[in-house]
C-alpha cells in the first residue's frame, strides 16, 4: 500500500479519536509510559557533589590559568564532565576518586582541602604529583576543548573568531603585516 492511499484512508474523526485514546491513556498511566528505567535514573542526581564541583572548577582554573577569566566559564568548562559523571558510574567514580587524591594530597602540605588551598603554589605541585594518572588525563583533555571552545571567552584573548563568515583572512588583513 502506498503512503498516498494509506493517507486517504484516515479521516479526521479517526484521527482525533486515536489521539485523544493516545491522552488519556498517557494521562491515566503517568509518564511511565514514555520513560524507561534507564532514562529515569539518569535524571536523578547521581554526579559530583558541591564540593567536588567547587574542587574540579579549581583545578580546571590552576589546569588553564587565566586571570580575565571569570569562574562561570570554568564552570562552562568542567560541565560536560560533570554530565558525564551523572550518566556513567565509572566517570563519576575517576572524578571522585580524583578529587579525593588532591585533597588528600592538598591535606598533607598543607592542612586544607584542595578547593580551600590559597596558596598557588602548593596546588601546583599537588597537580604536578598526579599529572600522569588518568583523572588528569581525562580532566584536562575534556576542559581544554570545553575551555576554549567558548564564543564567550574569545575575545577575552583578543580573537575575533573565524573569518570565514566575513570573507576570510584574505579581504581582512591578510596583506596587513608590518613585521616582515
Amino acid at each position: 500500500m502506498r503512503l498516498f492511499d494509506w493517507a486517504n484512508k484516515l479521516s479526521r474523526r479517526g484521527f482525533l479519536s486515536g489521539t485523544a485514546a493516545t491522552i488519556a491513556a498517557v494521562a491515566v498511566s503517568g509518564t511511565t509510559i514514555l520513560t524507561d528505567s534507564k532514562a529515569a535514573s539518569a535524571t536523578e542526581p547521581t554526579g559530583l557533589n558541591a564540593e567536588q564541583s567547587r574542587a574540579l572548577r579549581q583545578f580546571a582554573r590552576d589546569l588553564f590559568p587565566h586571570n580575565q577569566l571569570e569562574n562561570s566559564f570554568y564552570e562552562k568548562a568542567i560541565a560536560p564532565l560533570k554530565d558525564e559523571a551523572a550518566k556513567d558510574q565509572s566517570t563519576q567514580r575517576l572524578l571522585a576518586d580524583g578529587i579525593s587524591q588532591l585533597d588528600r594530597l592538598a591535606r598533607a602540605t598543607g592542612g586544607e582541602t584542595f578547593a580551600d588551598t590559597s596558596d598557588e603554589e602548593t596546588r601546583v605541585a599537588v597537580i604536578k604529583q598526579i599529572e600522569s594518572g588518568a583523572f588528569f588525563a581525562k580532566v584536562y583533555g575534556t576542559t581544554i576543548n570545553s575551555l576554549y571552545n567558548q564564543p564567550e571567552v574569545w575575545p577575552k584573548f583578543g580573537y575575533e573568531g573565524p573569518s570565514s563568515a566575513l570573507g576570510g583572512y584574505t579581504h581582512r588583513g591578510f596583506n596587513e603585516i608590518d613585521w616582515l
